[in-house]
């Protein structure tokens, strides 16, 4: 999973003795490494930055107590043969057990060990707009933890984008630990996403100044429950259980409905439900509907034939028509 390591040395702001250490991890084939980071809005969201100029990923992750690094990930060579080089800025050694946890966190992010051969022929099959799927698209960004993907989403309910961006940002600002290049000498870099045990453990004000709004409760009550132990968010990714049963496991947690379920189960990489939103209505209706409102039934109807690929079908469907900055 993991190429060679190689590792450098330079004097950062107030003369820090940072080092920068390269790595690189194989892509599954065929991959297009800029379109599977950008055609999903987490991408935007701290503590990850897109970089268009350069198409890179950058993103600020803690590892342990306290180590706190700086990634730049971009994608190397063509989409039947490329690889995922990973730029790790940091103070210190970087030792080999962290070498792998920044391998695993990244491939979790592009879902590089995911199997979407079938996915790919069903685009093929179906044609059209869903073609270009086919050439290694289908990987929507995720985050490292399932507690990250589960207060982001809980984040993007009932709340336009621009909304959501605040509401994360602040959260990163707020409760979330600086690496190095974080502050005021910053080169981009936000701080980390903050940890279950910092959200449950922040007084009421740090958490009011992230302006969550009516989600804060919810969030800090999932913080509190992954903290102590009553919830293991991240044994849902490799539990043996039927989606149906997973969902039943998210939707017990507040905050999150039948949407918000929907687009953690694709997060999961369970595509077989629809998250069905104001966005999700509008494009059907526009598309499928001439402009009327069908009932959500009729909508879903649209999909079915997609089968435990729902979601993916869905969505690159409705990506070919967007045109507009994340």
């Amino acid at each position: 999973m993991e190429g060679d390591a190689t590792v450098t040395h330079s004097r950062g702001p107030e003369r820090l003795d940072l080092r920068t250490t390269t790595m690189s991890s194989a892509a599954p084939s065929p991959f297009e490494f800029a379109g599977t980071v950008y055609s999903h809005g987490w991408a935007v969201l701290h503590p990850n930055r897109w970089d268009g100029g350069r198409r890179a990923l950058i993103r600020t992750e803690r590892f342990g107590a306290g180590r706190v690094v700086h990634l730049e990930v971009t994608g190397t060579g063509r989409a039947d043969r490329q690889r995922v080089r990973i730029d790790v800025r940091h103070e210190g050694e970087l030792g080999p057990s962290e070498r792998k946890a920044v391998t695993r966190s990244i491939r979790r992010m592009l879902r590089l060990d995911e199997d979407l051969r079938p996915f790919h022929a069903q685009c093929r099959k179906a044609g059209g707009r869903w073609e270009a799927a086919s050439h290694g698209l289908g990987r929507l960004l995720c985050s490292p933890s399932v507690f990250e993907d589960a207060v982001k989403t809980i984040c993007t309910t009932n709340v336009q984008w621009g909304g959501t961006r605040a509401m994360v940002r602040g959260l990163t600002r707020n409760l979330g630990e600086p690496g190095p290049l974080s502050g005021d000498n910053s080169e981009g870099f936000p701080n980390s996403f903050p940890t279950p045990e910092a959200v449950a453990a922040a007084d009421g004000r740090t958490l009011e100044g992230a302006r969550l709004g009516y989600r804060g409760p919810y969030v800090r009550e999932l913080a509190e429950r992954v903290t102590a132990g009553d919830l293991d968010l991240e044994e849902l990714r490799t539990r043996d259980a039927s989606t149906e049963e997973i969902r039943r496991e998210l939707l017990a947690i507040k905050g999150v409905g039948p949407y918000a379920a929907a687009t953690l189960l694709m997060l999961l990489g369970r595509y077989d439900h629809l998250a069905v939103d104001s966005v999700f209505r509008t494009f059907v209706s526009g598309r499928y509907f001439e402009g009327r409102v069908p009932a959500d039934g009729d909508a879903r109807e649209i999909y079915a034939d997609w089968g435990r690929w729902k979601y993916l079908g869905y969505w690159f469907d409705l990506w070919q028509g967007l045109d507009e900055e994340l």
